[in-house]
């Protein structure tokens, strides 16, 4: 049973309560160093198939397409599959903020693409819980998608205490808008404009040792992950690859000054 909830009206503005903040709509010939990175390899599910190989990366018609693809060169990179992300960490980050990424993808077995947000930890916000905003993930050929907020209270059993995700029905090959905004008080979802979850801050007497919300006052940063293979996703099918995400834009808008 939820202790209390607080401050449920912030997600119901409309969006003429945000001015636009910064965006990339793709449309030059290389990737914009200033905001963004190539994501390296890791352990983690999410980015242990990931590979700096520039022929991973595409811009075509005001996109930029990130892929995934059977590796035919393990001499050089012993990894079967290899796949792409980018990231804005360290480059760009924003506090209470409406995040949205207009994107499109093709369905494969094993193919994990996913839009998500991570806190930029400096001197002010290092040591704090963890924190989590997945705008969106979509698994193999599901005609839905998920949209998550983790934090350690969600990882340590709390996670229906409020719920902390939620899925919405799309139409795997078309594009769509998927935004999350942080608020003091709540993070809202949405597909296409129309509000699927919001998360709120709630009295947390549950479990007072954890952060119920860490997200209010933290700068997010982006991952936009092209992953191919994962325990969450299942077995990759090689013959679906290759896989693309395809970015046409991504904004971030912030309260309009009044």
């Amino acid at each position: 049973m939820l202790a209390g909830l607080l401050f449920l009206s912030a997600c119901q503005g409309g969006k003429d309560a945000w001015e636009l903040a910064w965006m990339d709509d793709f449309d030059g010939p290389a990737l914009d160093t200033a905001a963004w990175a190539r994501t390296r390899r890791g352990p983690s599910d999410w980015n242990n198939t990931m590979s700096l190989r520039e022929d991973l990366v595409r811009f075509e018609d005001g996109q930029i397409v990130l892929r995934g693809l059977v590796n035919a060169d393990t001499l050089s990179d012993p990894s079967r599959i290899l796949s792409a992300g980018i990231t804005t960490a360290g480059k760009r980050a924003f506090r209470l903020a409406r995040f949205e990424v207009r994107a499109r993808f093709n369905s494969a077995g094993g193919f994990w693409p996913a839009l998500w947000l991570m806190p930029q930890r400096d001197s002010t916000t290092a040591g704090g819980d963890y924190a989590e905003i997945d705008i969106m993930e979509h698994l193999n050929a599901d005609t839905l998608v998920y949209q998550t907020v983790h934090s350690a209270y969600s990882l340590n059993g709390h996670d229906e205490t409020p719920p902390h995700y939620t899925t919405f029905g799309i139409d795997p090959g078309a594009w769509n808008v998927y935004a999350a905004e942080v608020h003091p008080d709540s993070v809202c979802f949405y597909v296409n404009g129309e509000k699927t979850m919001t998360y709120p801050r709630i009295v947390n007497d549950i479990d007072p040792a954890l952060d119920q919300f860490p997200y209010a006052g933290l700068p997010f940063y982006f991952i936009l992950s092209n992953q191919v293979g994962g325990k969450w996703v299942g077995p990759v099918s090689e013959e679906d690859l290759p896989t693309e995400l395809r970015i046409d834009w991504v904004k971030v808008w912030q309260p309009r000054r009044r």
